[in-house]
């Protein structure tokens, strides 16, 4: 047995460029699976610590919603059943604005505490201090940022208005930019001030605006959320950080990784099978010699495990080195929400048993087949290749290929991440059935013009193409990666340009925000030099729609006359009458993607839960909307203001017509004693365009990785196939010839087959990115598909590209053979 190890250990080392090769795919495939599972736990993490800055350590909060009695609420309840809980904490809530300047006001988010209580669930880390103790009065605390941003010490004095009242509270301590004074970047500042202040200032005393609670360890949060809504049955009792909102977040953001590392894969443990079905052939020579001296097939079979073990394990260990690094890069990349990296011992485990376990699968076929061959026949040299039924093959491909891009158009969306990946790879297994099949119809039909055209290299080549079954890997290895690229690239530029049209279909140049946006506000406004005109909008999440038990995301209450001037959405229909149905009465307009959801067509009616009860809107038409990835709906403003007990508009739209960064300038400072927001549309855009590009440059990266390793693998394959062809090739030199003749006829050997791969691989992609649009709906991303033509010859194009500069360094190689030494090859 030490032999057969010492054969092994001797064969990897001579053989650098194959075992390159393969510890190549096998460490990279290793690499990304831990990179795209350390990811996933680096965000998840990364927003559960941002949000446990603002909760804290409390699993529960109650709170007052517009269907509640009372902003402010009594604690008694809760302090009845406070055994179950660890603590229950109250908070009064409010805000202040603090004159900064003459031209600036400052809103403050003001947060009452008890010191006692903040230091159980969410502690400060105070720098410094000026008469902190006792915590009472008009005393307040500030974040390090805030502070500084503003130039307030401790012991400093400013004026606050609260509730309409002025008064003075002083500095007393300094915190760090941390928990409660974690910056958000959504303007205004955060202060905590004594609860017992706060709450005479207005006017609650011994009621609060929220209750924190955590509970105890034997108490589960869903028992405790229940036993909180018997005691307050008209208040909001919820989780305060929920597994499904951190998922929700994360997932968007990792499914395109997790695709790209199937595509990997699926490339690294095919160009691992072919390479194992080299060594297999390599080694009959010596198996044959080892069996005839008594050697088992047991014992022949573990001398190949142990090989595709050794790469594995070799593989794996460097997978975690390079996929360290690839995390460190994604991080750095990508807004994790965590300044660190997030990773497990589990993550690291599943990434080795890849390694090990694509090592072993890939190298299993190949063994198994050696290991039927009879002893007297690898002895003889004398080995029979079982001539394949291309038909059937052909067939059974082209059937699973139906099968797989069918299931998507039928699977609900809940189901569709796992299942449509599936009938991902199932596409791809049905391709490289397809390609052997294809490269012989294409070789046959096209003898006669490419013989016509090249002469009879041309011919030759054509014919060498013909069963070649390393021509058909590296054929296979090119669609997949020309397919992934494609499908990447395709899949970014959509989104490129769903931003871009989305954007170009604002007719406005600045949003805004105010929390009483009225007639008045816009008003003062329109009095701004510069301001056009402006246009309202109520806007309300999650409405549910009784019929189909589902939410619409997002419901728009909109002026119909007015609002489709603000944004230029195409409606699909007679514009005139859908607008007029919208005016007149409760009608909604919804997107292609929700009338697809839902099965809509106009005139369908659909029962919303509004505040003020359930109300009947009938469809009126589609509109071609990509807000809120097109789960949104529009329905006229007065039904819906009536409809939702609306007071104020959630949005203002405003045409300028100067410089709107100017204007937008002017907006803040006439309102800046008021807690408003308001961005350019310019500014929207590149931030959103900005956010996505970061996420889809690592995915190209991903992609070229994927053809990175399929180039190399051709390489390897070339290299093989004219190892094979030595004596066939030395065999039509000795006949005449020559050796440009031999550079030829290999160069249109490669071109053919680039062609084909190009070809092929343009198709596959097509195919990837409509399933892979099935995908992005179940995580909630819905996007329109732009096609670039130049994209897809580009891609077609590099498939001659790679197939001719994978080939060139061998094929120049093997035209120069000693003919004599050649033709003795066996």
């Amino acid at each position: 047995m030490s032999i057969l190890i010492k054969f092994v250990l001797q064969n990897i080392k001579e053989k650098k460029m194959r075992t390159f090769l393969i510890l190549f795919s096998i460490s990279l495939s290793s690499a990304l699976l831990f990179a795209s599972l350390a990811i996933s736990s680096t965000i998840e993490k990364g927003h559960e610590a941002l949000l446990r800055n603002f909760f804290g350590s409390a699993e529960i909060e109650i709170y007052a919603d517009k269907d509640s009695p009372s902003t402010f609420f009594y604690t008694n309840q809760a302090v009845s059943v406070e055994d179950q809980f660890t603590y229950l904490i109250g908070v009064v809530e409010g805000e202040a604005m603090y004159r900064y300047s003459l031209s600036e006001n400052i809103f403050i988010k003001l947060n009452g505490y008890d010191l006692g209580d903040l230091e159980k669930f969410n502690p400060l880390i105070l720098q410094e201090t000026y008469n902190l103790y006792p915590f009472k009065g008009e005393k307040i605390i500030l974040g390090r940022e805030d502070a500084k941003r503003y130039n307030l010490l401790v012991g400093d004095r400013i004026n606050l208005q609260i509730n309409g009242q002025t008064y003075r509270f002083t500095v007393a301590a300094i915190a760090a930019s941390h928990g409660l004074f974690y910056p958000t970047g959504q303007g205004g500042i955060a202060g905590i001030v004594p609860k017992d202040k706060l709450a005479a200032i207005y006017d609650v005393k011994a009621r609060v605006s929220k209750i924190f609670a955590q509970t105890k360890a034997e108490t589960t949060v869903s028992a405790a959320i229940n036993l909180l809504a018997d005691k307050y049955r008209r208040y909001v009792i919820e989780e305060t950080i929920t597994r499904e909102e951190i998922l929700e977040r994360t997932r968007m953001i990792t499914t395109p990784f997790m695709l790209m590392l199937i595509l990997v894969v699926f490339i690294s443990s095919f160009i691992i099978y072919t390479a194992f079905k080299v060594i297999s052939l390599e080694r009959l020579p010596v198996i044959g010699t080892f069996r005839s001296v008594g050697a088992t097939i047991k014992m022949t079979n573990m001398l190949m495990l142990i090989e595709s073990m050794v790469y594995g394990v070799v593989g794996g260990l460097l997978g975690w080195v390079l996929g360290l690094g690839i995390l460190l890069s994604m991080a750095m990349i990508i807004d994790t929400g965590s300044s660190s990296i997030t990773f497990n011992f589990v993550q690291l485990l599943m990434s080795f048993g890849l390694a090990l376990l694509l090592s072993l699968i890939s190298s299993l076929i190949p063994i198994i087949k050696i290991s039927k061959i009879p002893i007297r026949n690898i002895v003889l040299n004398s080995i029979e290749n079982k001539a394949e039924n291309k038909r059937l093959k052909g067939i059974l491909g082209i059937t699973l290929l139906a099968v797989f891009y069918s299931i998507p158009w039928f699977v609900h969306e809940s189901q569709a991440v796992l299942i449509n990946t599936l009938c991902l790879v199932g596409m791809a297994i049905a391709i490289i059935m397809l390609v052997p099949v294809l490269t012989n119809f294409i070789s046959v039909r096209t003898e006669k013009f490419i013989g016509f055209l090249f002469g009879n290299e041309g011919f030759i080549a054509l014919k060498n193409l013909h069963n070649n079954k390393n021509i058909s890997n590296n054929i296979a290895l090119m669609i997949m990666g020309i397919a992934g690229i494609l499908t990447i690239n395709i899949i970014s530029s959509s989104i490129g340009m769903g931003i871009l049209n989305f954007y170009n279909n604002a007719q406005y140049n600045i949003e805004m925000t105010h929390p009483e946006l009225n007639r008045e506000i816009e008003g003062r406004l329109r009095a701004i030099r510069g301001v056009q005109s402006t246009e309202g909008v109520y806007i309300v999440n999650n409405v549910k729609i009784l019929e189909k038990k589902n939410n619409i995301g997002v419901v728009y209450g909109v002026d119909g006359n007015n609002f489709f001037d603000y944004w230029s959405l195409p409606l699909i229909g007679s514009r005139s009458e859908m607008l007029d149905k919208l005016n007149a009465g409760r009608a909604i307009l919804v997107t292609p993607r929700l009338k697809e959801k839902f099965s809509l067509a106009v005139g369908d009616q659909l029962t919303l839960e509004m505040v003020n009860g359930n109300k009947v809107y009938e469809v009126a038409g589609f509109v071609d909307a990509y807000f809120d990835n097109g789960n949104v709906g529009f329905v006229s403003e007065r039904f819906f203001k009536r409809d939702m007990g609306l007071q104020y508009f959630s949005k203002l739209y405003i045409k300028t017509n100067k410089n709107f960064d100017k204007v937008n300038t002017e907006i803040k400072e006439k309102f800046n004693r008021e807690n408003i927001w308001s961005e350019t549309v310019a500014f929207l855009e590149d931030t959103t365009i900005r956010t996505n590009g970061q996420l889809f440059t690592l995915l190209k990266g991903f992609s070229v990785i994927a053809m990175l390793i399929g180039f190399i693998g051709i390489f390897n394959n070339y290299l093989v196939s004219l190892m094979s062809r030595r004596r066939s090739i030395a065999v039509l030199r000795s006949v005449g010839m020559s050796k440009k003749q031999v550079l030829k006829m290999l160069f249109l050997e490669t071109t053919i087959s680039g062609l084909i791969g190009g070809t092929i691989g343009i198709i596959g992609g097509w195919l990837f990115i409509s399933i892979t649009v099935f995908v992005l709906k179940a995580i909630n991303l819905y996007l329109p598909i732009y096609y670039s033509l130049s994209l897809f010859i580009i891609a077609f194009l590099s498939g001659v590209v790679i197939s001719v500069s994978a080939s060139f360094i061998p094929a120049l190689k093997f035209s120069k053979l000693n003919i004599v030494e050649a033709i003795k090859y066996e």
